[in-house]
C-alpha cells in the first residue's frame, strides 16, 4: 500500500481534533473581539454623554454669572444710593430725637 493511499484513524482523529480546537480558538478570538469592541463602543457613548451633560450644566452656569454679574459702575451707583438712603434716615431719625 502506498501512504496515500492508507490514513490510520489515529493520524484522521488527531487533524480533526486539532481543526476542532483550531475552530474553538478562531471562534473565541472573534467573541473576546467583538466584546471588547461593544465595550470600548459604549464607553465611547458614556464618555459621549457625560461631555454633553457637563456642557450643558457649563452653559447654564455661564448664563447664571452673566444674568448676575454687575458691572463696576452699577456696583458703585447702588452702594451710593443706598449710603445716601442711609444718611437720610440717620438725619431723620436725629432730628426727631430718637
Amino acid at each position: 500500500m502506498k501512504f496515500k493511499e492508507y490514513i490510520s484513524p489515529s493520524i484522521f482523529f488527531n487533524r480533526s481534533l486539532i481543526n476542532f480546537i483550531v475552530i474553538l480558538l478562531g471562534m473565541s478570538a472573534a467573541y473576546f473581539t467583538t466584546i471588547g469592541s461593544i465595550k470600548i463602543k459604549l464607553a465611547e457613548k458614556a464618555e459621549s454623554v457625560l461631555v454633553e451633560t457637563l456642557d450643558k450644566r457649563l452653559a447654564r452656569l455661564e448664563v447664571v454669572i452673566i444674568e448676575g454679574r454687575v458691572s463696576k459702575d452699577e456696583f458703585f451707583e447702588f452702594k451710593n444710593n443706598i449710603e445716601s438712603r442711609l444718611n437720610r434716615i440717620e438725619c431723620y431719625l436725629i432730628e426727631n430725637g430718637r
